[in-house]
């Protein structure tokens, strides 16, 4: 399984525990965990982006350098 996936996995756990909780406070604890998980996830998913996506020419490589600008989606 993906690193992704079980990050997300995490976070579809911490919701449905959190439809579980009687009080606000544990709701919102766990609430604000899927949202780390998700959170998590996402950064995993740009970087495996940003690495099918790089730049491979070593000139471009080399006037550009190892991070082009622009090389990663917006985040929103």
């Amino acid at each position: 399984m993906r690193l992704e996936d079980e990050y997300r996995r995490y976070a579809a756990e911490s919701l449905k525990l959190a439809g579980k909780q009687p009080d606000n406070a544990g709701k919102s604890h766990l609430l604000l965990m899927a949202e780390a998980w998700l959170d998590l996830a996402e950064r995993i998913a740009r970087r495996v982006w940003k690495r099918s996506h790089s730049v491979d020419h070593p000139l471009v490589e080399r006037v550009l350098g190892p991070d082009p600008p622009n090389a990663e989606p917006n985040a929103e």
